[in-house]
């Protein structure tokens, strides 16, 4: 209940110490920037979603100091986000006019009057929307931002929902009064932050499935904040893993008023996804350090059928591990594995016609996909 009103007071002293900013024209020198987040759909629907800020010249590079990307990350975390900004995103033919709210993000999440043509029969399946800003308070402004949007097509046989921190990301979100994972985060960036071992191999080879001809869908939910979005894109591209959706949440999101049955970011999300695509099942990917394996049970629970495997990659706790097997051995018709290397996880893949062990060999991290 503390940390809910501290948390509170402090948005709102954020805010109010925007608005001052506005009125005293402080930081109107910097020019507006609106972003976008790789979207996903349907031929009938649409999720896209983005964010407009004024640029705190995020620059980034491979040699970076120390000292560089700490200022980067208080950049990102004070950001200069700009309400009321008027939107227009445009998208199979169509247009949508939306406004951005006091965080300065904006989402559109609609079905489509026009279903957009069949997708093609070939990979890769991602098409274009353009995401137009149109004024702030005050100003005129005529600005575009391309957006990618992925729409699954007939070649994928199923789709992967995979976490970032400790499944792909070395975070160590279970130090001690997570101190390791905030040095990483404040002091490192995505050049310096480190992927699994054969962590790439094994999802490209689940993109391409058993006969390593597929384009199965990839999409990244996590509970990082949206201010750490750059970064993981980054990463996520730097380590060639799979281009797919990156779904984060607001930094807020724990403390904001939420329905009374509303289950937390990672596991309605999930659920977005899975109803989005209901001829669609689906591999769960995710570590044994906070509540992955509890979601995944959940939502294997309720979508009977559609959750092809699950894999809980292990964080070296003997007390977790022991009660996140109990839990995946509790979890009926589901193939699951408590992963312990990326190398065991393909095996078990592979005998359940998820990947090539082929395919899985001849990856070649010069690739890029």
């Amino acid at each position: 209940m503390a940390a809910s009103r501290l948390h509170r007071w402090s948005k709102k002293l954020s805010r109010t110490f925007g608005k001052l900013r506005s009125i005293l024209g402080l930081g109107t020198g910097h020019p507006v920037m609106v972003h976008s987040y790789r979207g996903f759909g349907s031929r009938n629907y649409l999720f896209l979603s983005g964010r407009v800020l004024r640029d705190k010249f995020i620059r980034k590079g491979k040699t970076d100091t120390t000292w560089r990307n700490f200022s980067n990350t208080v950049k990102r975390f004070n950001s200069r986000e700009i309400g009321g900004a008027d939107i227009c995103i445009h998208f199979g033919g169509q247009s949508f006019s939306l406004q951005t709210d006091s965080e300065g993000y904006y989402t559109l999440d609609t079905y489509l009057q026009q279903p957009l043509p069949p997708p093609p029969a070939h990979p890769p399946f991602w098409q274009k929307a353009t995401v137009e800003l149109l004024r702030i308070p005050g100003i005129q402004i005529n600005q575009k931002q391309n957006a990618e949007v992925l729409i699954p097509g007939s070649a994928a046989s199923f789709g992967i929902i995979s976490d970032i921190d400790d499944t792909i990301l070395k975070t160590y979100v279970t130090s001690w009064l997570k101190w390791r994972m905030i040095y990483l985060t404040i002091l490192k960036n995505a050049f310096s932050r480190q992927a699994f071992s054969r962590v790439a191999a094994f999802y490209q080879a689940l993109r391409r499935g058993a006969q390593g001809e597929e384009y199965n869908p990839f999409f990244y939910v996590s509970n990082s904040p949206w201010n750490l979005y750059d970064l993981l894109e980054e990463f996520l591209d730097l380590n060639k893993l799979p281009r797919g959706p990156i779904m984060l949440r607001d930094f807020g999101l724990p403390y904001e008023k939420r329905p009374a049955n509303y289950r937390g970011h990672k596991h309605e999300q999930i659920i977005r996804i899975l109803e989005l695509y209901p001829q669609l099942p689906f591999v769960l990917i995710g570590d044994s350090g906070e509540k992955d394996t509890d979601i995944y049970r959940s939502v294997a629970l309720e979508y009977p059928g559609r959750i092809k495997a699950i894999y809980i990659r292990d964080v070296r706790s003997q007390q977790r591990a022991a009660r996140v097997q109990e839990v995946l051995s509790s979890i009926p018709g589901t193939p699951t594995l408590l992963v312990h290397s990326y190398e065991d996880a393909a095996r078990h893949a592979a005998q359940h016609e998820l990947l090539s062990m082929a395919t899985f060999e001849k990856f070649n991290p010069t690739i890029v996909f």
